[in-house]
């Protein structure tokens, strides 16, 4: 990875870390590793492994894909981050998940054109 590469994947695993309000220390010990190595990926200081990049997808809300690809668009990580709720889901309450979820996507729609149309 090049450097502008880790810069970028260390702020974006620093503001996911900060959005789950962990400290480096506690994401340190759900991913056994040290709190040093976590500090140092995130001032782009080193190119982390793919199982660690991994284990760290699993604790904070981004998908591997987000934190490894720069140019991630704010609708594609939306949709990495659903993407990643509906496969962490046991897979007998998927179907519920998604029919819930385009039952809300279909309501918050409908507010939306009413809210255009006033």
């Amino acid at each position: 990875m090049p450097i502008d590469d880790l810069t970028a994947l260390g702020q974006k695993m620093r503001e996911a870390r900060k959005k789950k309000d962990l400290t480096q220390q506690e994401l340190a010990d759900l991913n056994h590793v040290s709190v040093k190595q976590i500090a140092s990926i995130e001032k782009g200081q080193i190119n982390p492994s793919y199982l660690i990049l991994k284990a760290l997808a699993k604790v904070l809300p981004l998908s591997l894909d987000t934190l490894i690809n720069p140019n991630v668009s704010p609708e594609d990580e939306g949709a990495n981050q659903m993407k990643m709720l509906y496969c962490s889901c046991p897979s007998e309450i998927r179907e519920t998940l998604l029919h819930h979820t385009q039952e809300t996507a279909k309501e918050l729609t409908e507010l939306s054109e009413k809210f255009e149309t006033n």
